[in-house]
Order: C-alpha cells, then structure tokens, then sequence
C-alpha cells in the first residue's frame, strides 16, 4: 500500500477488480463486495458473508460456511447493545422467523446467534433475503441491517463451494444429496520459521546506515518523505548470513509504511528490495505488496498491518514465516469496505493449517 496519503481510495482501487472478477475455484481466494454486502472465501473456501451499511447505530449480519459435505452454515446478528426478537421487523413489518433469533447471554457482547441448526439458518435466510432491511426496533434510531446484494452473495457462496442443487445450498437449493459437494481444499502446513539471533544495536545501527546509503536511488523513485535523521529504521537477523532492514518512508495520522531489503550481514554485495504477492487479484494482477505498514518482525515472523482509515473498519493484514530462503505466507485479511465494524474485523482470505 504506496500511498499512505489516500489509504481508503487505496484500497477501493485494489479490490474493486476484485469485486468485478470472475468466481474463481475453491482453492483460489474469493472476494467481492455486492451492494451492502461482502463476500470473502479464504484458500480452504471456508467463505463469510458479512451485510454492512452506512448507518448508526447498526446490524450486522454476518454467515460463515465451511467448505465440503459437512459444511454447516452459522448465522449471527451483532450490535452494539442485544437484540430481542420480538423487536426485529423486516421492511418495517414484524415476520415469523424472526423467532429464530436466540437471546443473548452476558458473555455474547452484542453477538446473536440465529437459528440452531442448519435448517433454522437456512429457513431465516429464506425468509429475509429479498428484503430490503432488517431493524430492531421501530425508532428512527433503532440499529439497522441492509439487505442488498444478500442473495447474490449467497448464490456466490454456493457457487464456491460447489453447493448448487443440493440440499445444502443457500439460495438454489435441489434434490442432490450433501455428498455430491466437493470436499474442502486443504490449507497448507504452517512453515516453520528459521529464528535468529538478534542483532546488537551497533550491528543494527551500521546495517541500517548501509541500506540509507546504497538504497538512496530507491527510496527516491518512491517519493519517500520520512528524513533518515527522524524516521524509524529497523534492521533483524534472518540467518546467520543476511539482515532485513526496513526503511521508513511514508508517515501519516495513525500508521507508516516502510520499504524492506535483504542484505548481507558482512557487508558484502547491494541490499534486495523485499516485494512479497498475496493471492488475490489487483486492477487485473496478483497484488503485490511493496510497502509494508506498521511492519513487524520477531521470531522470523513478518507482519504487515495496514489500516484503511483510523477506526481500522477497513484495511489488510498479513502474516509470513521467514523458511531460510523466502518469506512464506501464513494468513491473510482483507476488509475494502469501511462501514464501522470491529478495528481489525477484516475477513480471511489465506490461512495455514490450524489457523
């Protein structure tokens, strides 16, 4: 993420390819953002549907189905304050589903679970997908829900996952058992990360200086503006033999960004530019990350966490092990939309095993 400056305009150019692209296959990451809704399939098409609007105070209705025959759709409606189901009216009108609706407990905060089954989940689906919006109450001021594009995001789901004209689909259901649904997509093993150790400061300091130095051509051709006297460079231990150094270059009101280079611990050789490619698709090409924001590294670990606006509602994240050789990606979580929810509540579209 370059441009530190527009970081929300960032991140629509980034994923609206995203959302104008073709259904990809199970194992392929899937992201889409349909009207008021947002879609995401992570690389074990494990998928999350999550409704969202511009409105306060607000519903949230978020589903997450797991993959394969066995794949069981979970439903819930989160707000700020428990809902009773008595006060949900669809369209302003009051509907028999609505029953399906479970109280909340004091260890819920706000997070309703619906239905207790998957049939009672898909029966409320049915029942509210072709509506325009669900309220929990009749105030004007009463948190809302939207609708719109929650069908389609559901026949997404079942095209995903292999689901249409089964009994276990979410829109086009049929009469073909649960066993003609693919099986889920593997996620890969965890790499295990090499572990260093650290750096002493000196180390750090001449390592840090080197890169300031032979980079220079780099740090210009991408208008870096952080002063080398003010910014906050850091240098890690791979291995025994080469160093990640990160460069700060852009500074904004809650996070920076910084450019990353391998470099040979003695000295020897011209640091490596550290580009690393998540699976998703950017204006038509695997997106690739350049600058790494509010970077971390520990353990042989490398974060990226990137935050679309200040209330972190919107942005990416991403996690890499260091295998000696490359950087290996672990997770990664990306939410284009900024509509209030949860700081860092961003869906996941990469996962390792475990995860």
């Amino acid at each position: 993420m370059k441009n530190l400056r527009s970081p929300t305009l960032a991140f629509g150019a980034a994923l609206l390819a995203l959302a104008m692209a073709p259904a990809a296959s199970a194992a392929t990451p899937v992201y889409r953002e349909i009207k008021d809704c947002v879609v995401a399939c992570d690389n074990t098409a494990r998928c999350e549907a999550i409704g969202m609007q511009d409105a306060y105070p607000q519903l949230i209705l978020r589903l997450v189905v797991d993959a394969g025959p066995a794949g069981e759709p979970v439903l819930s409606l989160e707000s700020e304050t428990p809902v009773a189901a008595r006060d949900l009216r669809l369209d302003g009108q009051p509907f028999a589903a609505a029953a399906l609706l479970r109280p909340a407990t004091s260890t819920e905060d706000g997070v309703q679970s619906i239905g207790r089954d998957a049939a009672q989940v898909r029966a409320f689906l049915d029942a509210v997908r072709n509506g325009t919006q669900l309220r929990a109450g009749m105030d004007e001021d009463a948190p809302t829900a939207s609708l719109a594009g929650l069908s389609a995001a559901l026949l997404l789901i079942d095209e995903t996952q292999g689901r249409l004209g089964t009994m276990t689909a979410l829109l086009r259901r049929g009469p073909l058992p649960a066993a003609r649904v693919p099986a889920a997509p593997a996620a890969p093993p965890p790499t295990r990360a090499v572990v260093a150790a650290p750096l002493d400061e000196a180390q750090a300091r001449r390592l840090v200086a080197r890169v300031r130095l032979q980079a220079a051509d780099e740090t210009r051709r991408e208008d870096c503006f952080v002063e080398s006297g003010t910014a906050y460079d850091e240098a890690h231990a791979l291995d025994e033999d080469e160093a990640l150094v990160a460069l700060e270059c852009w500074r904004g009101a809650y996070q920076s960004s910084s450019l990353l280079f391998r470099v040979r611990r003695d000295g020897t050789g011209a640091p490596r530019r550290i580009r690393l490619t998540v699976p998703v698709q950017d204006e038509g090409a695997p997106r690739v990350i350049e600058a790494f924001t509010s970077v971390g590294f520990g353990q042989g670990q490398l974060s990226h966490f990137a935050k679309g606006r200040g209330l972190a509602d919107c942005g990416e994240s991403a996690a890499w092990a260091f295998d000696g050789q490359d950087f290996r990606l672990q997770r990664y979580n990306s939410l284009g939309r900024c509509r209030g929810g949860n700081p860092g509540d961003w869906p996941i579209l990469w996962r390792t095993r475990g995860d």
